[in-house]
């Protein structure tokens, strides 16, 4: 559940029994074995829950809730009839949500088998040669990245589909007239955030017209398919539905209509990792990178045949058909709580199937476009130096990753030498806990130290320079001793094992390890992730354009190889010496300080 800013209250079940992990902002809620999940989430999206969550909403700038709050939640108590109703068709309601995805898969997956991209490995060279003539002349630009070769492999696969190819600029037409809202006047507005994985719009903002911000100035209507231009969010594309025909959405995106491809079809090419690359090439900017209207235009694009257009199409629609119906039995699941409180009775709904049969056809319709462009045929790939190939079944269906980083040769080596090791992951080593992550409105001067990543380094922790209120924060975890502080976001993979417990709190950037298997030393363990053989494996793993994130999933993941007891023992004796040594070099330059001190205040 949600607890922090304008989203608090928003609630969803998780679904599988993958490892996950999840934002600070929200607050796990695990129910007893008596209560059931289903029945427990439906409540508090009801009206009543949902009275109960804001009346606890608390702060000014930015409100939020403290997991105190929730010990004065109030649920009722249905019979036990009611509930089992309720629960079986929120898991049916699960099950179609599933469904629908493994469609969209499919179809993506389809959409690389056509474009022959399953084992296409764009040339991984860093650099590039071109004149004069073949560049800033031809193109008007001077940026290094802008002539990858990658880009090129990219453009002469899109060039080789046989059924050919044209500019997005004569493909689609591109509505960028700006629509200005009528005062009084109720608008749905669709944002960046509102863009779901699977090409459907997740919700909006319904506003006044006097209300909305400046960038609320692009009409969409049903069937148009609005596509991100901001580096960063280029994969966030959407089709319009009839709910959001005559919506507003931000001029961060490009609204398109296509006269010889049909919306699914579009939506799926703009998605697809071959489109996707060309777009991020087109990108300029310093502070906000985005692709510009001229780069945009001049796009290549392949010309899909229309018997494959129609059969993605059919696979799209069934995906969001059942995931409308879906989100309309869950509406019905949450009126019927409210409707038993009230009166006793109600109907009751079958959410899961529906998701997952609309998930399955998504997919579906994804997989066709890729196998009718070849992107899942064999490619011969130029340049193979620093290059790796990898199959599909090898690689994004068993990682679910398609950047070429992931997959560089020196991880392959890696893994290959640890091999010649008894090894185990961490997750088989050790459990993981989280902090949190207050803002900066809840930073003191006083109080307790809050340790931020900026304060941790492998050989101990510095002075912080904010803290955190006493009272307020009395029950976050603290580390004790032997807890190894493990950083996951920015600076990620710097390591420090805690010689004692100490009241200080964590940010959420920092993960606490505990050690749970008696065949692993705590300074061993320390070693090792601050060594080069989890150094390659976060650098492989972690994520983002601007600061660096590692999941705790792909944190638990991670394989550290076991050596004999001896030799942790001796590696431990070694690292505790070095830590007594620096503490009392520490202590000998305090002490050096003072006597100037003392010498100066004495004269």
């Amino acid at each position: 559940m949600s607890i922090v800013g304008a989203i608090i209250g928003n609630i969803s079940i998780v679904a599988t029994n993958n490892d996950a992990t999840c934002s600070c902002k929200l607050a796990i809620i695990r129910p007893k074995e008596n209560v059931s999940s289903e029945y427990l989430a439906t409540y508090l999206r009801s009206r009543f829950g949902q009275q109960q969550i804001q009346k606890f909403r608390r702060g000014s700038g930015q409100t939020g809730l403290i997991l105190e709050d929730f010990d004065q939640l109030l649920v009722p108590y249905l019979e036990n009839s009611t509930v089992q109703l309720i629960t079986d068709n929120v898991n049916k309601s699960l099950d179609c949500s599933l469904h629908s995805q493994q469609l969209y898969a499919s179809a993506e997956s389809y959409l690389l088998d056509c474009l022959g991209m399953a084992n296409f490995a764009a040339n991984p060279d860093a650099y590039n040669i071109k004149t004069l003539k073949e560049s800033f002349l031809e193109t008007g630009r001077f940026d290094s990245e802008y002539y990858l070769p990658k880009y090129e492999d990219y453009i002469e696969l899109v060039h080789s589909y046989p059924n050919g190819y044209d500019l997005i600029g004569n493909v689609c037409d591109i509505k960028d007239n700006n629509y200005t809202p009528v005062n009084g006047i109720q608008y749905k507005y669709i944002e960046l955030a509102n863009i779901g994985k699977s090409g459907e719009i997740t919700g909006c903002n319904e506003q006044a017209g006097e209300e909305l911000p400046t960038r609320a100035r692009r009409i969409v209507h049903k069937g148009d398919v609005i596509v991100s231009s901001i580096e960063g969010s280029l994969d966030s594309c959407a089709l319009v539905t009839d709910e959001y025909d005559r919506a507003l959405c931000s001029t961060g995106f490009y609204v398109l209509k296509s006269h010889q491809h049909n919306p699914e079809t579009l939506l799926t090419l703009f998605k697809s990792l071959l489109i996707q690359n060309l777009m991020k090439k087109g990108c300029s900017g310093t502070i906000l990178t985005a692709i510009g209207k001229s780069e945009f235009e001049k796009i290549p694009i392949p010309l899909i045949r229309q018997e494959v257009q129609d059969e993605i199409a059919k696979h799209v629609k069934k995906s969001f058909e059942l995931r409308m119906e879906a989100m309309q039995l869950l509406e019905n699941a949450k009126l019927t709580v409210e409707n038993i409180i009230e009166t006793g009775g109600g109907n009751l709904l079958i959410y899961n199937e529906l998701q997952l049969r609309a998930f399955e056809e998504w997919n579906q319709a994804v997989w066709l476009l890729f196998t009718e462009i070849g992107i899942t045929s064999n490619i011969d790939v130029k340049a193979p130096i620093g290059s790796t190939y990898k199959k599909l079944s090898n690689s994004f269906l068993k990682s679910g990753r398609l950047d070429a980083e992931y997959y560089q040769p020196k991880y392959d080596h890696l893994f290959s030498e640890l091999k010649r090791f008894k090894t185990k992951t961490i997750r088989q080593i050790a459990t993981l806990s989280k902090s949190i992550e207050p803002g900066s409105d809840a930073y003191c001067e006083k109080g307790i130290p809050f340790i931020r990543v900026a304060d941790l380094s492998k050989f101990g922790l510095s002075e912080p320079a904010v803290y955190l209120n006493k009272l307020e924060f009395k029950d976050t975890i603290r580390p004790q001793k032997d807890t190894i502080l493990l950083s996951k976001d920015g600076s990620v993979g710097i390591a420090y094992k805690m010689e004692e417990p100490i009241d200080v709190i964590t940010s959420g950037a920092i993960i606490h390890l505990n050690i749970t298997d008696k065949d692993v030393l705590p300074d061993y363990l320390t070693l090792v992730l601050n060594s080069s053989v989890v150094k390659l494996q976060a650098e492989r793993d972690a994520g983002g354009s601007i600061i660096q994130h590692w999941k705790p999933s792909e944190i638990e993941d991670v394989i550290i190889p076991i050596l004999p007891t001896s030799e942790q023992v001796t590696i431990s004796k070694m690292l505790q010496q070095s830590f007594t040594l620096r503490k009392e070099s520490k202590r000998l330059l305090q002490e050096a300080i003072q006597i100037v001190e003392t010498a100066i205040e004495e004269n």
